[in-house]
């Protein structure tokens, strides 16, 4: 690093007030509570006792669609309100970690036993400054920090697919440190491998059984984080999180090749943090190197693909005035592609961001009245891009009143620009995708049932759009579209949370507007369901001696109809997931023994979620944590 880059850090150092106070006995991160926004959140307790191999497959619990090639460690995209790849921002510890060529995260490269926090903003871009660019909507992932003491985490799994050839399918290893190294520094480690053959029976196109080849994924990964604090909770830590994954690609049920993708992904983040530089001033700065490395074989055709992104962010949090609240922040990317299908191409893009929040209040009622005002500059190369939101609620005792509206504008990333292969060519002169969006959410609590009704809209246009030429496929800014649907969530605990029941559903009505074309004007979006719906039952059983708690969680995830074209002659049918897990908690001195088991697709349904991609049966995993 050379002294231009630690400037920045530097003039932050010397901006901070040094205190004497000890350390608080534990030390947490979290996001803002926003004022107008709408958020879904899982705590790290809800994670653990999901007992699910991977991010999505906890995220389906949400009622968010994902639009999967295949189990475990192939490509997975969450789908929110009909918008997926980049439209969806991921943002781990305040680092947008979308892939700038594009535009998708892998899921895979993440450790769930490192998460604390998971926060899903659906609609356009969001209040906090972590990121700017959400259009379909925003999963903020806060990864677990540190405490006082040490702390050991292992946790073993074995998966079967109930394959008589292959009784064990897939096995998963993780370990994991926390604690401290001095009195003002500590250092937390994980690590987790995984080896799944991944084959499955499904039911091809004529009915027959089959077995799933060509799908073997092994991967692993490892994360380092050393944190130092040097008074009134302000610290400066470094992050590292390393990913490697050798993934075989079945390709659909139609096809008969052997696919093959080698993952090396990087993730360096330096941050410094100051939480009260004066009164109610806070003040963040990182500094992060994203790198992406993929070999990619299919048949005879192999690629390389190096994607390094460097990223610097500022942000300020001003919350002195009991009635205003201000978030600032500025950031900007520099991104080196090397790619074969691609080309070298250098990209420079960024933000200035700002969110004032005023609050009317009365001390003695506990109504109050909220506006916000989140407005970003962004820009991208030749692209360049205004976006703001404005957002009111009404809280009162019982009940939320929210409103919002938005505007939605997405760059394109540098596969819709540079690509070059099997005859299709990118477009250097695309323009961003952009429209505008508008929520409506009811929010009653404090009562009997509470629940959540959100109902939203959006107008998309100049959505790219790769269609077929002489000379192949290229991506052009011709397809616009109408959005609208609801929201709803519930969740009620009885007999002090010894039952939980929660569910949520949306409905999602889709118009294609584009004019042009007459085969798909008026038509509903492709892959995008009418409704999807989720609920879980979980029993928590608590008890004395060494076993502390025995959890059951029943779940079911209901995925309608999407048609299979935009033309809609065709579509997937509906299909029911229900899954059964259950654990118990044994203690015994400091330590932790949480074996567990779990049943996916317990009605051993065949089914899709990309049409003519095979999905797994019914599943089995047993598993042992042991935690101090």
């Amino acid at each position: 690093m050379n002294k231009k880059n630690l400037l920045p850090f530097l003039l932050l150092g010397l901006a901070a007030k040094i205190y004497s106070e000890p350390l608080p006995s534990v030390i947490y991160s979290y996001i803002d509570s926003s004022l107008v926004e709408q958020k879904v959140v899982l705590n790290s307790e809800e994670i653990k006792e999901a007992n699910v191999s991977d991010l999505p497959s906890l995220l389906v619990s949400c009622g968010i669609q994902i639009l999967s090639y295949g189990t475990y460690g192939l490509e997975q995209k969450p789908s929110i309100r009909g918008f997926t790849d980049e439209t969806v921002r991921v943002i781990i510890d305040g680092v947008c970690v979308n892939n700038a060529q594009y535009g998708t995260f892998d899921f895979s490269s993440i450790n769930l036993h490192d998460i604390e926090r998971i926060e899903i903003v659906k609609g356009g871009f969001t209040e906090g400054i972590s990121d700017e660019g959400a259009v379909g909507g925003a999963i903020y992932i806060t990864t677990k920090k540190q405490s006082l003491g040490h702390h050991f985490n292992i946790s073993s799994s074995l998966k079967t697919f109930f394959n008589k050839a292959r009784p064990l399918d897939t096995f998963s290893q993780a370990f994991g440190y926390s604690g401290q190294l001095t009195s003002s520094s500590f250092l937390k480690t994980n690590i987790q491998g995984t080896f799944a053959n991944n084959n499955f029976y499904y039911y091809d196109y004529l009915n027959r059984k089959k077995t799933e080849e060509n799908s073997r994924v092994i991967d692993g990964s490892a994360s380092v984080n050393y944190s130092f604090f040097f008074g009134n909770g302000s610290s400066f830590s470094v992050n590292d999180l390393f990913y490697a994954g050798n993934k075989n690609t079945p390709g659909t049920k139609s096809q008969s090749y052997a696919g093959n993708q080698k993952d090396y992904d990087n993730n360096l983040n330096l941050q410094l943090s100051f939480p009260e530089i004066t009164k109610g001033l806070k003040l963040e700065s990182s500094l992060s190197w994203l790198s992406n490395t993929r070999f990619y074989t299919e048949n005879s055709n192999y690629s390389e693909h190096y994607v390094n992104t460097v990223k610097y962010s500022l942000s300020t949090d001003y919350t002195r005035l009991s009635f205003f609240k201000e978030k600032a922040g500025l950031s900007l990317d520099y991104v080196h592609l090397d790619s074969s299908n691609d080309g070298i191409h250098n990209q420079i893009s960024g933000a200035l961001k700002n969110t004032a929040g005023f609050i009317i209040k009365k001390d003695d009622s506990p109504n109050s009245f909220c506006i916000t005002i989140p407005l970003a500059v962004r820009f991208s190369n030749q692209n360049f891009a205004f976006t703001p939101k404005l957002g009111f609620a009404y809280k009162t005792h019982y009940v939320d009143f929210l409103l919002d509206g938005y505007r939605m504008v997405q760059f394109p990333n540098m596969d819709d620009l540079y690509w070059q292969g099997d005859g299709n060519t990118g477009n250097p002169d695309l323009k961003p995708e952009k429209g505008w969006g508008a929520d409506f959410t009811i929010n009653v609590h404090d009562c009997f049932l509470p629940f959540s009704l959100c109902a939203f809209t959006n107008y998309y246009e100049s959505k790219i759009q790769w269609v077929m030429s002489s000379s192949g496929y290229h991506p052009e800014n011709i397809a616009s579209a109408f959005y609208a649907g609801i929201d709803f969530d519930i969740e009620k605990s009885f007999f002090k949370d010894r039952l939980v029941f929660s569910g949520s559903a949306e409905y999602l009505y889709t118009k294609l507007l584009n004019k042009s074309n007459k085969y798909t004007y008026g038509k509903r979006i492709m892959w995008t369901p009418d409704l999807t719906a989720s609920a879980s039952i979980k029993v928590n059983i608590p008890s004395s001696g060494k076993l502390r708690k025995s959890t059951f969680i029943l779940e079911a995830n209901y995925m309608g109809k999407r048609y299979k074209n935009n033309t809609n002659s065709a579509y997937m049918k509906p299909y029911l997931l229900v899954n059964l897990c259950s654990q118990l908690t044994f203690t015994k001195k400091e330590w932790s023994f949480i074996p567990y088991f779990r049943i996916d697709n317990l009605l051993n349904q065949n089914y899709e979620a990309i049409d003519n991609y095979a999905m797994p049966m019914i599943s089995s995993s047993l598993g042992l944590k042991i935690k101090k």
